[in-house]
């Protein structure tokens, strides 16, 4: 039980980020499509270098995120685990 209560915290924080760095990711590419965020993404979570992420790829890269986020390994993250995952999230991202 406790797992799937992991595994769900960790797919609804993955939809939450998405959600979330969404809004600054597209409002700051330029009107040239510039990608190079997403490029640096795809170089991490692509790991059988296919070009493209699968489900599994992505859901691998977001668990091990939460899992920095999480310094007190709780399972949860509170509202200051949370910002700070944000923060490094769009920083990874430029």
């Amino acid at each position: 039980m406790k797992t799937n209560r992991r595994f769900a915290w960790t797919i609804g924080a993955g939809l939450l980020l998405g959600t979330i760095l969404g809004i600054p990711t597209a409002s700051s590419q330029n009107a040239s499509g510039d990608l190079s965020g997403a490029r640096q993404w795809m170089a991490v979570m692509d790991t059988d270098h296919d070009g493209t992420a699968s489900r599994k790829e992505f859901m691998t890269y977001m668990g091990g995120q939460f899992d920095k986020a999480n310094p007190d390994h709780d399972g949860t993250l509170d509202l200051r685990e949370l910002e700070q995952l944000r923060k490094n999230l769009i920083a990874a991202g430029q």
